[in-house]
């Protein structure tokens, strides 16, 4: 019944909806804060940014492999054959696809949709960790840091799971977080375990961020012992007073942490309901999910082993992530490590010397999975692209740090002055490796040119050829057939939905039956490129893509076949 109102007297206010919690005013005021602004201006920007670039980037054969697992998925219905990899991106693709791509949006960027929203968060999460640690520029900072990269902007915009799995594994870490210091122990702890599973279901080895939070559990425990801090365990009393039923889960899990706990039992549910194959067919699908680095070019050789060179990390990243940027990463864990020293030598006020910890801990733990074999030996820094947020955050409070030392009373100009110095240069060398950001190399290997003279892959293998397409729709001769190397066959049936390749253009089985050859370099072998010049006897292409001269793309005609 409505309620009444008296004669002369004001209508009665409507009652207010039900919120017994205070969850949603949490959440607006959340939203209110500043942090909490930046956190969804970052990523909307980041979002609208992600979706420009994966409407021009090419689809390499990784994220071909994804489309295929994606549209050749069997019905619910049917006996589920055991997946090549983890099926996290192939849903998430096929559902994009699905949805977006019913309403007119292109197939390559519905099915890159998923992507592009989980560049969003990986942002929105940078910014609010940024802002804790060094306020709202750390905040401003922390996301462009990673997100102006050439690689990580790329691998944040197409459907291959390592985007997809360093924003699921900064979530994980950022929940875990929350749930050592939040009135909201339980929840805090549900969400990383369900996070962490959603990670593992996007890439196989996201499951080493559970030894690195239970190692850090540890350490910090170990460390709040020998420190006997009263503050510190005023904070625990309060935490533990405001959840009750966090503590009391605690105290029967005889002191092990609420999050490490619910990651080893909620991922696993998570796991299973997404990827029921791995408990029908275990074995056969942890062996489809090893990849081998059999022909990835890496300083003039071929790799051919799992296990990479020592080093290899951290000679791909000094040569692909842009110098500026790269020293900022470098000085912020030695600003962290520094801190984490002082915090405690000397019980330093107002540093936290767990979350220096955990910090470093997420920096270096992806770098040495992938030195140790761990991660899937794919190229580029894809392989440990998980440590990258962190050093972004760490880089963006170091240079913060190194502003106010320099000149205190002038701290925010002077940042200003070091972040356009750090971050123009990465900016400008992703517009001006476009679209083949796979390929853009720093100015430390001597860019493109330099990075093929040392043999390092040029590009995301077939990542290039979608910028051949307009000249090829322009010139190729009506009815041609093309013979694609180095492209996967899901990414030319993507760009002919899309319209992208002319419908009368044919596909060639073999060099013999082709008109036009399209050959992708990528440092690896060219066999089928010279087989293709005895086939149509020419070894001179009429056209190609190429990034400061160094060839990404050749197409090779027969006499006639190219106006």
């Amino acid at each position: 019944m409505p309620a009444l109102a008296t004669r002369g007297s004001p209508p009665a206010s409507p009652a207010p909806a039900p919120d017994p919690d205070g969850r949603l005013a949490r959440v607006a005021a959340a939203l209110r804060s500043g942090r909490g602004r930046l956190a969804v201006a970052w990523g909307l920007a980041a979002f609208l940014g992600l979706a420009v670039v994966s409407a021009g980037a090419g689809i390499s054969g990784d994220e071909a492999a994804v489309i295929g697992a994606a549209h050749g998925a069997p019905p619910a219905t049917a006996e589920p054959a055991p997946p090549s990899g983890p099926p996290l991106a192939p849903l998430l693709a096929r559902a994009g696809d699905a949805t977006a791509g019913r309403i007119g949006v292109p197939h390559r960027f519905a099915l890159r949709l998923a992507a592009a929203l989980a560049g969003a968060l990986l942002a929105a999460l940078l910014a609010l960790l940024g802002h804790e640690l060094a306020g709202a520029p750390g905040a401003i900072l922390a996301p462009a840091l990673y997100l102006l990269v050439p690689r990580h902007l790329v691998l944040g915009a197409v459907a291959t799971p390592d985007g997809l799995a360093a924003a699921l594994g900064l979530g994980t870490v950022w929940a875990y977080r929350l749930a050592g210091r939040s009135r909201r122990r339980l929840g805090a702890a549900v969400a990383a375990g369900c996070l962490f599973g959603l990670a593992i279901a996007a890439r196989l080895d996201a499951w080493i961020l559970l030894p690195v939070l239970a190692t850090h559990a540890a350490l910090l425990r170990t460390m709040r012992r020998r420190a006997a801090a009263a503050a510190a365990a005023a904070d625990d009393a309060d935490t533990a007073a405001a959840d009750p039923t966090a503590a009391a889960l605690e105290a029967r899990l005889r002191g092990i942490p609420l999050a490490v706990a619910a990651m080893a039992l909620v991922a696993p549910l998570v796991l299973a309901a997404l990827w029921p194959a791995l408990l029908v067919h275990p074995l056969r699908v942890l062996a489809g999910t090893v990849h081998s680095a059999a022909g990835l070019p890496y300083l003039g050789a071929r790799l051919a082993a799992a296990r990479p060179p020592l080093g290899y990390p951290l000679v791909v990243t000094a040569l692909s992530v842009p110098a500026g940027v790269l020293l900022c990463y470098a000085g912020g864990v030695a600003h962290a490590a520094w801190r984490l020293r002082r915090a405690l030598r000397r019980g330093e006020a107002g540093v936290d010397p767990g979350d220096e910890l955990l910090l470093l801990l997420g920096a270096t733990a992806p770098l040495l999975a992938a030195q140790a074999g761990v991660a899937p030996l794919v190229g580029g820094v894809r392989p440990w692209l998980l440590a990258f947020p962190f050093l972004a955050v760490l880089g963006a409070r170091a240079l913060l740090a190194a502003a106010r030392t320099a000149w205190p009373s002038r701290a925010r100009p002077v940042a200003a002055s070091l972040a356009l110095l750090v971050l123009y240069p990465a900016l400008r060398a992703s517009v001006h490796a476009w679209p083949a950001l796979g390929g853009a190399w720093s100015a430390l290997a001597g860019g493109a040119p330099g990075a093929a003279s040392l043999g390092m892959q040029r590009q995301e293998p077939g990542e290039a050829a979608r910028a051949i397409l307009p000249e090829l729709a322009a010139r190729a001769r009506p009815g041609a057939r093309v013979l694609w190397l180095g492209v996967a066959p899901e990414a030319v049936a993507v760009y002919a939905a899309d319209g992208a390749l002319r419908p009368d253009l044919g596909l060639a089985a073999d060099a013999a039956s082709a008109d036009l050859t399209v050959a992708v370099l990528d440092g690896g072998s060219r066999d089928a490129e010279y087989q293709a010049w005895s086939e149509l006897r020419t070894s001179h292409p009429v056209t190609g893509v190429f990034l400061d001269e160094v060839p990404l793309v050749l197409v090779y005609a027969r006499p006639g076949a190219w106006r």
